[in-house]
């Protein structure tokens, strides 16, 4: 395995928003950090943080709380993943072992590379089958699960969010990374479970001048006070295409969808769209 310094930095140059840091041998979370291996195996430790994320989120609906708070966890640890590999073809170990997230703003902000042995920095690979089994049973699958076992929060939801994320890790780097993104992001949803490429698809913006990703569930932060009732621009509750200008991204952190594009005719699977 290599260090994946480097290739994030490449992330960070296009996507500043997408914040990480690697940590030495032997480093603990700082002050405002979750330990995602606690996370993963601790329901009370998840809905600890969901609940501290409650106030700033607008709601006191548990499940509204989760949702959010399950989407900004997966846009850092999938979403900032993601794109370091479509824009370096290599990922960052992003097992649960090896891992924190940072908290800012009632929601996850950053994430954190630790050293999953004794020695050494955190790791990388280059191969699409090894960063698949470290993001989604190495990290997410069990984390996902004790999201559940303490609040009822359905599994659409749960990979609806996570393919939101990824969405827009995705769309951040899509222009730098070039006519590697797409045949890269091809690869990753078909070797992605949960059945990920079907929760969402790139349709065309209003003004017809680019592309958006909409989602096929929702967030449910149009229930927040903060939200006004609005729905984000990517929701599955819009009822046609002239509405989707409304609303704000779920979690302050994603962002915009759409990229410059031809004008399409029809929507398409987002694994494929927008085109170059």
């Amino acid at each position: 395995m290599s260090a994946p310094a480097d290739q994030l930095a490449v992330v960070s140059g296009v996507a500043s928003f997408l914040r990480w840091r690697c940590d030495g041998p032997g480093a603990e979370p700082g002050p405002g950090e979750l330990d995602c291996a606690v996370l993963a195996r601790d329901a009370g430790a998840v809905a600890a943080a969901v609940a501290d994320s409650a106030d700033g989120r607008g709601s006191d609906d548990p499940q509204v709380a989760a949702s959010l708070w399950w989407q900004g966890y997966a846009y850092r640890v999938a979403g900032t993943a993601l794109a370091c590999w479509l824009m370096t073809g290599t990922a960052p170990d992003v097992r649960a072992a090896g891992m924190a997230v940072g908290i800012a703003r009632s929601r996850p902000s950053s994430v954190v590379y630790r050293p999953a042995g004794a020695a050494g920095g955190p790791g990388a690979t280059t191969d699409l089958d090894t960063f698949v089994d470290w993001l989604f049973p190495g990290h997410l699958d069990p984390v996902a699960a004790t999201l559940r076992a303490g609040t009822r929060i359905g599994a659409a939801l749960v990979w609806g969010n996570v393919a939101a994320a990824c969405a827009s890790g995705a769309g951040a780097v899509r222009e730098a990374a070039g006519p590697a993104w797409h045949p890269r992001l091809d690869a990753f949803l078909a070797a992605a479970p949960h059945g990920l490429a079907g929760l969402g698809a790139w349709a065309p913006t209003p003004d017809r001048r680019g592309w958006a990703f909409h989602r096929r569930t929702c967030c449910l932060w149009w229930k927040t006070a903060v939200s006004g009732g609005a729905l984000c621009a990517d929701c599955s509750l819009h009822r046609s295409d002239d509405t989707r200008t409304s609303g704000d991204t779920p979690t302050d952190d994603v962002t915009d969808r759409s990229r410059p594009s031809a004008t399409p005719t029809t929507p398409a699977p987002w694994a494929t769209h927008p085109p170059t």
